[in-house]
């Protein structure tokens, strides 16, 4: 596979790619947080969570939760896990 292809992840440690910088402007862009909540929206449609009950949810690759805001507003309960400190912080 050629480097073009590669995920950034592969080519360098994380913190160069995902660093503060990148996490702020990646939660604060409309196009990302409309994308990430339609994505969202049809993960949970997808697994046929119960609609009476709240789910517990692990949303691995979480960033900086804008799928757990969906999901949280969808009154289920999430966890988030990520390889950016960054984009846990935000």
């Amino acid at each position: 596979m050629s480097s073009s292809c590669r995920r950034p992840e592969h080519m360098a440690p994380p913190e160069v790619f995902y660093n503060e910088q990148e996490a702020k402007k990646y939660s604060q862009n409309s196009r990302m947080i409309e994308i990430q909540t339609q994505m969202s929206e049809r993960a949970v449609e997808l697994l046929s969570l119960p609609e009476d009950q709240p789910c517990y949810l692990l949303d691995v690759g979480c960033g900086s939760g804008l799928s757990g805001d969906y999901l949280s507003e969808a009154g289920h309960y999430w966890v988030g896990v990520d390889i950016s400190t960054a984009m846990l912080g935000e």
